[in-house]
């Protein structure tokens, strides 16, 4: 009979302790669930997955230079008399052909960079507004000075958004220390 209440007791024993090890280790895979989230998360989001395209010294240098034809082009205009028509179209159609050639460029040099939507878009608004106020133009046969000011003032807020689009491309590129 006392081989039989030790039998009894080593197994009520064992088996509470099986049961308390279970619950225990069950405890343990839902305290581990957020800890293994957490740690998903943390890495997905600090790999070096890159959603933009990489930055392009060559065509921010080329927003720069076409900006600066906009800008040279609009003042040029400004400078001209509206008597005798000193602005008509005719003496302006070589550079706006120049200068639609250059935001035809831009354009394209963006629509092959992958991931590089919102850059091409500024550059459609840009081409499809320099098209539009060359078509004005070639209406009214002459430009007044506010009209050029705006004018002005629209593709100098475009350019701006074309290089700070590309340079938050420089800025992704830069790795921590």
């Amino acid at each position: 009979m006392v081989m039989i209440m030790v039998s009894c007791e080593f197994h009520t024993t064992f088996k509470n302790s099986y049961y308390r090890m279970k619950n225990h280790l069950a405890l343990k895979k839902r305290n581990l669930f957020p800890v293994l989230l957490i740690s998903f998360c943390l890495m997905a989001f600090s790999s070096c997955v890159s959603l933009l395209p990489t930055y392009n010294a060559q065509l921010a240098e080329e927003i720069v230079t076409a900006n600066k034809a906009v800008d040279k082009f609009y003042l040029t205009m400004l400078e001209i008399k509206t008597d005798n028509d000193g602005r008509s179209f005719d003496k302006f159609a070589p550079q706006y052909i120049n200068i639609e050639v250059e935001l035809n460029a831009l354009l394209n040099k963006n629509k092959v960079r992958p991931l590089n939507a919102n850059s091409t878009r500024i550059c459609e608004i840009t081409l499809q507004l320099w098209v539009k106020y060359k078509q004005e133009h070639k209406t009214k046969n002459t430009l007044s000075d506010g009209l050029i000011q705006l004018n002005r003032k629209t593709f100098t807020d475009l350019f701006y958004a074309m290089q700070v689009a590309e340079k938050a491309k420089d800025m992704t590129s830069v790795t921590a220390p």
